[in-house]
């Protein structure tokens, strides 16, 4: 027994074509069958374990932006030795504040926690709010030495003392809530930049889709994974309808009218499906790396990685705001899809039509899209080792850096 198709992707089996059924259904239930989880495992057990994993990543991914804030801002105060609690308290009040004005502008209701602002594609917006805030505590800020014990009075006191930043904060956090709520109440500005994704996924010139990648890729490494997620939007593009259409028909992937299609382009060969470059970045740390702690990260997120999960690494690490690794996360995007639409150009490999589903391991989502070419497969397995190549650099580059810092906290502390 094996499970049902639809329950598992939510597609009808009867709207596929039959080839494009099993690469799916395969994917699909692949690890499913590979343990026998059908014999060893109830369907209610198995939805149990699903709404519990589902639970975890939302609780901590989906609100990812209040532990940033609040840590940020936090940490900053701290080097100054200033309050660090009323600093996060203070930062997480000012981003919920900003928050509730701007949906209120935008949509006319209220939902803080759902509303999708909270969500680690926006973590750079609550790196920068923490540490605005940390700063706001150093300047205006008294003092602060913690103690093991405090009782009431004492924390009356801190309270005090922290007003006068907090209530700058706040004040801050209403006034660019204020201005974002009347901006967005009378001109109701289209904050996604939707027109200008579309014409990114749906433009079959390089010399769009190549620079809006590399300027992506570079938001990603800020902290802002939104765009790079949208232009890899594959099935909302027209073009990428037009093209799976004439396959449908020709019964043939070559040819088709959109070769270069910046959605597909940047979804399949860019960033493989959402992670192929952080998974090559994770495998030269593996190889080069010679630090414990990073290849400690590496190992713990290897299996999440292969099956398009790259927050837990970003984080631990981290790679976000890292300068080792901006150049490295940007420029190998770009070169994936330079080297795949020259490929394409010379009938190496077609241009990827069908949809992937979410999950497949990066080096395998050509390979999918392509509806199982050997030649794609082949060329993605080249292009994957290319890209671990041009992580090596970077990676060399941190393990000398934290060498370096090494000697000099040694150094400081014999001064001391």
């Amino acid at each position: 027994m094996t499970p049902n198709l639809t329950a598992f992707t939510g597609v009808d089996s009867q709207n596929l074509p039959d080839v494009m059924v099993s690469v799916q259904f395969i994917l699909a239930i692949g690890v499913y069958n590979l343990f026998d989880f059908d014999k060893i495992m109830s369907d209610r057990f198995w939805d149990i374990g699903t709404s519990l994993s589902q639970c975890v990543v939302e609780v901590i991914f989906g609100l990812f932006c209040l532990f940033t804030v609040y840590f940020s801002a936090s940490f900053t105060a701290k080097i100054y030795r200033k309050d660090a609690t009323m600093a996060g308290i203070s930062a997480l009040t000012s981003l919920l504040v900003m928050i509730y004005l701007f949906q209120l502008g935008l949509t006319g209701r209220i939902s803080l926690l759902t509303g999708g602002y909270l969500v680690f594609q926006y973590t750079f917006f609550a790196l920068l709010l923490g540490y605005g805030v940390g700063q706001v505590f150093h300047w205006l800020g008294a003092d602060y030495e913690p103690v093991n014990y405090e009782h009431t009075k004492l924390v009356q006191d801190r309270a005090i003392k922290a007003l006068k930043p907090t209530l700058v904060t706040v004040i801050v956090g209403i006034a660019i809530g204020g201005i974002l709520y009347v901006v967005i109440s009378k001109v109701k500005a289209n904050f996604s930049l939707t027109r200008i994704v579309l014409s990114v996924e749906n433009s079959n010139n390089l010399l769009l889709t190549v620079p809006a990648t590399a300027l992506a890729s570079f938001l990603s490494w800020l902290g802002l994974e939104a765009p790079i997620l949208d232009l890899g939007n594959v099935a909302g593009s027209a073009a990428a309808t037009a093209n799976l259409t004439y396959v449908l028909r020709r019964g043939s992937v070559w040819k088709v009218p959109y070769p270069y299609l910046g959605g597909s382009m940047i979804s399949i060969y860019g960033v493989m499906g959402g992670c192929g470059t952080i998974l090559a970045l994770a495998v030269a740390i593996l190889i080069w790396g010679r630090r414990k702690e990073s290849e400690t990260v590496a190992k713990m997120n290897l299996w999440p990685l292969l099956f398009s999960s790259s927050r837990g690494f970003l984080v631990g690490l981290p790679v976000i705001l890292n300068p080792i690794y901006a150049l490295e996360l940007v420029l190998v995007p770009v070169v994936n899809m330079l080297i795949a639409a020259l490929a394409i150009f010379l009938h190496i490999v077609p241009t990827p039509v069908y949809t992937v589903l979410t999950g497949t391991p990066g080096p395998l989502v050509p390979f999918f899209a392509t509806n199982g070419n050997w030649p794609t497969l082949i060329f993605t397995i080249f292009l994957f080792c290319l890209d671990v190549v041009m992580m090596i650099p970077a990676v060399k580059l941190d393990n000398r850096t934290k060498i370096l810092l090494k000697d000099y906290e040694m150094e400081d502390d014999r001064h001391v």
